[in-house]
């Protein structure tokens, strides 16, 4: 992934390139459909495929007090690009102040045109640009077409009715529907992360689990126990999640991921690993006690057992 300014040129080099342009939040089924008529656009003219997307995401520049949760991290986004395998570049934008104020020509022209060898640029029908979001993709469409640039408008992905949008997905992530975000993501939920120290509770006194934070700005679902699935060196491994702040032990001050894995009973600290949601089991709750928290947990793996046995 290249980290730019919006005053720097094309990183790739000279080769022409079908740009595909969004914030590009979860990578969702109308993402995906962007990136596959950039994908064809750009065999058709012998290009490649950069999508160019930006960070910050523009509310924290523009609403610092109620910025937008993002669905996954850059990192993450990148990750999941690969998989799709329709990209040849990934290119992050720092969004900043003078980028948030241009007329739409001047960002069309100075940060576009003028710095990439752009064949072609594929954006959604209702993606907007510049000051105040003022330019659209007609307007877009009308620039490219004024310097030669192939451009095509992506309509609205739809499912039962509603449009397929990150923050359809976000509301759902909350609710914990987290099978019906998963189908709109195109791929389960996920989590990546660095296995730190939990309390050390699991191993003393209940299930060991394994332990991922949250980054900063990512949207948590919504508190509970999940059915999961955790990949490290290549393998997948059947496990339940909880996330939340434990509040029957001693309440996190942050939310945070606990993973027991029904195979693996290793030290795995400092590992880096993803977490797959696949099935919402039930919402955090406080125990009365102990043991009936080691009970529940127990429950929580024979749910979570069945639920991969339907499945497989």
């Amino acid at each position: 992934m290249e980290r730019i300014r919006w005053m720097d040129h094309c990183p790739y080099g000279e080769k022409p390139v079908v740009l595909a342009i969004g914030f590009f939040d979860g990578i969702h089924l109308g993402h995906r459909a962007l990136i596959r008529a950039a994908r064809q656009l750009a065999d058709a003219k012998g290009a490649d495929v950069a999508v160019l997307s930006f960070d910050p995401h523009p509310s924290v520049l523009l609403h610092p007090q109620n910025p937008v949760p993002m669905i996954y991290t850059p990192q993450e986004r990148e990750w999941i690009l690969e998989e799709t395998g329709l990209t040849d570049h990934f290119a992050l934008m720092r969004f900043e102040e003078s980028l948030a104020h241009m007329a739409p020509e001047d960002f069309a022209g100075q940060v576009l045109f003028d710095r990439w060898p752009c064949t072609g640029v594929v954006v959604g029908e209702d993606f907007h640009f510049g000051r105040d979001n003022s330019g659209t993709a007609r307007q877009l469409a009308e620039l490219c077409t004024e310097r030669g640039i192939t451009v095509e408008l992506v309509p609205d992905v739809m499912a039962d009715g509603r449009k397929v949008s990150a923050s359809l997905i976000r509301e759902m992530l909350t609710e914990g529907n987290i099978e019906e975000a998963g189908r709109l993501l195109g791929r389960p939920y996920l989590l990546t992360g660095t296995v730190g120290h939990g309390q050390g509770l699991g191993h003393r006194k209940f299930v060991p689990t394994i332990n991922l934070p949250y980054a900063p700005g990512k949207i948590v679902p919504k508190k509970g126990v999940y059915v999961t699935k955790t990949y490290w060196n290549g393998q997948a491994h059947e496990g339940v999640s909880n996330i939340g702040v434990n509040p029957t032990v001693a309440s996190a001050l942050d939310a945070r991921c606990e993973t027991y894995l029904f195979d693996l009973a290793e030290d795995l600290y400092g590992v880096p690993m993803r977490t797959e949601f696949l099935h919402f089991v039930r919402p955090e709750i406080k125990f009365p006690d102990v043991e009936a928290l080691r009970a529940q947990q127990q429950s929580d793996i024979q749910t979570a057992r069945k639920y991969l046995r339907r499945t497989d």
